[in-house]
């Protein structure tokens, strides 16, 4: 039942983030959607079905981001994520070109020489009797890869160095995720007299102005590409990594289409939605290795019939030809999506199927639920089992029915670099590793946060793989 002034929000009052989540279950799998959900005096529609997915997030009425994706600018600044409908248009059509796939595969050196360096250090757990979290090694190894592939920095987070900017990252996702789900927080002026803000405060200043250095560096340095290149140029591999800060640099200083506020905040941006989601995708993949022995066995007997030489580096060109690995990643996300709720701001009235939805509402689109809908995917939709992306199997399922980086054109700009980074870290892992767990699928518990945490961490053994 609703209450004035306060809604909805009595039933979630000192609920945990793990109890926020079991909620919105309840909600998905006890009414048929769209339904509504009042916090405070604002009203949110959560959807779970492909089929109002696809409205929402095609809708020309809801390009706005939720007005929780304001807390992102902490950590991305007037970045592509948090930035209003007007301004989004135009930055994401000047950044479209930067994630090309001519551009992405400059970055394939960085991606297996980082991966490398983590191989070396899991190498030191095969010895280890007690289980290890994954994924504080996968943050270490993500934070490097997307600070280089950004910004050109080596940071050397996976040898223990500037710890600071790590720590500082993971502060502000925690406390954007705090501010998000705690309405009380939402006003800056009750913020501001928590601890949080201090702590936030501090985070930022250390990420922006890491980047502000690096970008007042390039502004001294800065040289004009060549322009004198032939018509055939433009068929040819670039040779050298294209780092996204060079390449926002031309649009500051030759194209004139951002300034310095715009160079740095795209770049945190970046920095601020690759790294921890990758570490986490990542990490639930290795679990599910961990989990499904037969399933880690067949990609590792896949590998090597395409690189035998597990001290090769991993190619571009290989990529299509893992096929089986390629539906085991995809199974993953279906099943752990890293960002499992995304939400949008109607800017005028629309029609949701039979409902009309009036401006200003939030539109929350429950991706990890409708990824485990039994009537979507099938009475074995909870079950782990990549055979759900067989090509006759996704035939019969929408194409709305499988967002882990969002849909429309407001999704993820990264899709194509995410994808190229993982199968790079899990060819290289299987190659040289084997993982075990203890944990069960049914033992899982998650929580509400920006991203679906497990509560019980990806705990795996890790052993040394024999020649």
């Amino acid at each position: 039942f609703v209450i004035p002034l306060i809604g909805n929000y009595q039933t979630t009052f000192g609920v945990s983030n793990e109890g926020l989540l079991k909620i919105v279950q309840y909600l998905t799998s006890s009414f048929k959607g769209p339904c509504r959900w009042w916090i405070g005096t604002t009203m949110y529609v959560i959807v779970k079905n492909p089929e109002d997915m696809q409205t929402v997030l095609n809708s020309p009425q809801c390009l706005s981001r939720a007005e929780v994706y304001e807390f992102l600018r902490s950590f991305g600044g007037e970045g592509l994520v948090a930035l209003p409908e007007s301004e989004w248009k135009v930055h994401r059509k000047l950044l479209n070109p930067t994630f090309s796939l001519k551009i992405l595969q400059t970055y394939m050196p960085i991606f297996n020489k980082e991966v490398k360096v983590l191989v070396s250090r899991l190498k030191e757990l095969t010895n280890k009797k007690d289980a290890t979290d994954i994924y504080t090694y996968m943050d270490a190894l993500t934070l490097d890869v997307v600070c280089q592939t950004t910004m050109g920095t080596e940071m050397h987070i996976q040898k223990n160095q500037n710890i600071e900017y790590l720590d500082a990252g993971n502060n502000l996702l925690s406390i954007i995720t705090t501010r998000m789900f705690n309405p009380l927080l939402h006003w800056d002026w009750i913020f501001r007299l928590t601890p949080f803000y201090w702590v936030e405060k501090k985070s930022s200043d250390i990420t922006f102005g890491f980047v502000d250095k690096i970008l007042q560096k390039k502004k001294i340095n800065y040289k004009p590409p060549e322009t004198s290149k032939s018509d055939d140029d433009d068929d040819l591999p670039l040779k050298t990594p294209q780092i996204y800060i060079d390449q926002l640099m031309k649009l500051r200083m030759v194209e004139k289409k951002f300034n310095d506020r715009d160079v740095v905040s795209e770049a945190n941006t970046i920095v601020a939605t690759g790294f921890e989601s990758t570490a986490l995708v990542s990490s639930y993949c290795i679990l599910m290795l961990a989990m499904f022995p037969e399933h880690q066995q067949r990609i590792y007997e896949e590998i090597k019939s395409i690189m035998p030489n597990k001290e090769d580096d991993v190619q571009y060109d290989d990529f299509g030809k893992y096929e089986f690995l390629e539906r085991f990643a995809k199974e993953t996300m279906r099943l752990f999506p890293s960002v499992p709720l995304i939400a949008r701001t109607a800017s005028a009235p629309f029609e949701l199927g039979e409902y009309t939805i009036p401006a200003g509402t939030n539109i929350v689109c429950a991706i990890s639920m409708m990824q485990r809908d039994k009537t979507v995917w099938g009475p074995n939709a909870d079950k782990f089992d990549p055979d759900h992306f067989l090509p006759e199997n996704l035939e019969k399922v929408h194409p709305y029915a499988y967002l882990p980086f969002s849909g429309g054109p407001r999704n993820c700009i990264g899709i194509k670099y995410a994808y190229m980074f993982l199968k790079t870290i899990l060819i290289h892992l299987v190659s040289n590793f084997k993982f075990r767990t203890d944990l069960k699928m049914s033992e899982f518990r998650h929580r509400m946060d920006i991203t679906f945490k497990l509560i019980n961490k990806h705990m795996v053994y890790v052993e040394k793989r024999d020649a």
